[in-house]
């Protein structure tokens, strides 16, 4: 019986699976794990690539299903896991060498069971465009406070939960009832407001990396917020009290001058001008980065004009 089971929900998510197999399939010898991809109603051709891809991956299995949604794909994966503990991957992730294993000897030391998150980086290497450095920057720049703070847990009102990097026993996922299948999105951050009302230590380890192969433009990372902004909202309006006490992603409201900046920045030549004739490569990264954070911002969160 493994003692992991990694679990991948994928959604036509052919051309991306490839790099997260190799990633994993050279950490068989590692540590003792199975991998279990839920194929979440896809379209494409996923299910033929897993199927080639098994004659190496001894430990591979494929759940194939409607499409449900993350949430549901993540629980029908724990579901069918043996190992005791679950750790969690997007299909757009390639897990760095020794990270299973990194994940297993965390755990192993914890007095009562927990949740442990892991980074999800862009790799510069990889990276086409100066709006795709400006990504991998502000994840990096998110998660500087945190470094060197891995032994310790998440303070109760600043919890946070990135599903597609993070680890926890299966009998805690059970006993927290998974991820809710009523959310199309924020289903992480739900899942960790409700452990942490369960009082489960959350540890965020900054040293915990695996890439993360999202290669944004400015169009698709306005409709991700703009996304991420409704499900948030929707999930306030379901548990409103909880939003009372984990108010990290409560919108602020603007002063008259931002409020006039945003309208002015949210339209979408703002969105073409970064991805088709970016003229702003030539200013300083500073300069540059802080007017591409208005523009994202105005267009995703504030000014969201479908």
């Amino acid at each position: 019986m493994a003692a992991l089971s990694v679990i991948v929900p994928s959604y036509n998510g052919a051309h991306k699976l490839p790099q997260l197999l190799e990633a994993l399939v050279s950490q068989q010898s590692e540590c003792d794990f199975e991998l279990i991809v839920v194929v979440d109603g896809s379209t494409d051709c996923s299910e033929e690539v897993l199927i080639a891809w098994q004659s190496r991956f001894q430990a591979l299995r494929i759940i194939s299903q409607a499409n449900g949604g993350r949430a549901q794909a993540r629980n029908a994966g724990a579901a069918a896991a043996v190992g005791e503990l679950l750790l969690f991957f997007d299909d757009d992730m390639r897990p760095r060498p020794g990270l299973l294993a990194a994940h297993q000897q965390r755990h192993k030391h914890w007095p009562q069971p927990s949740i442990l998150i892991g980074q999800a980086l862009e790799d510069y290497e990889r990276l086409q465009t100066d709006l795709q450095r400006y990504r991998a920057y502000l994840s990096r720049h998110w998660a500087k406070p945190y470094e060197g703070l891995g032994e310790q847990p998440l303070p109760p009102g600043q919890v946070f939960l990135t599903a597609a990097h993070c680890s926890l026993p299966k009998q805690l996922f059970e006993q927290l009832q998974g991820f809710d299948e009523a959310l199309t999105d924020a289903e992480d951050f739900d899942f960790a407001i409700r452990a942490a009302e369960a009082q489960v230590p959350m540890y965020f380890d900054t040293n915990l990396v695996a890439w993360h192969d999202d290669f944004i433009t400015a169009r698709s990372y306005v409709r991700r917020l703009r996304e991420y902004k409704r499900a948030h909202e929707d999930l306030q309006m379901r548990k409103p009290e909880l939003y009372a006490r984990y108010t990290q992603y409560n919108y602020r409201a603007l002063d008259p001058l931002r409020q006039s900046i945003y309208w002015l920045l949210a339209c979408w030549p703002w969105l073409w001008l970064l991805d088709y004739a970016n003229v702003f490569r030539y200013l300083p990264k500073r300069v540059r980065y802080r007017i591409y954070d208005l523009i994202l911002t105005a267009n995703g969160v504030y000014f969201p004009a479908d």
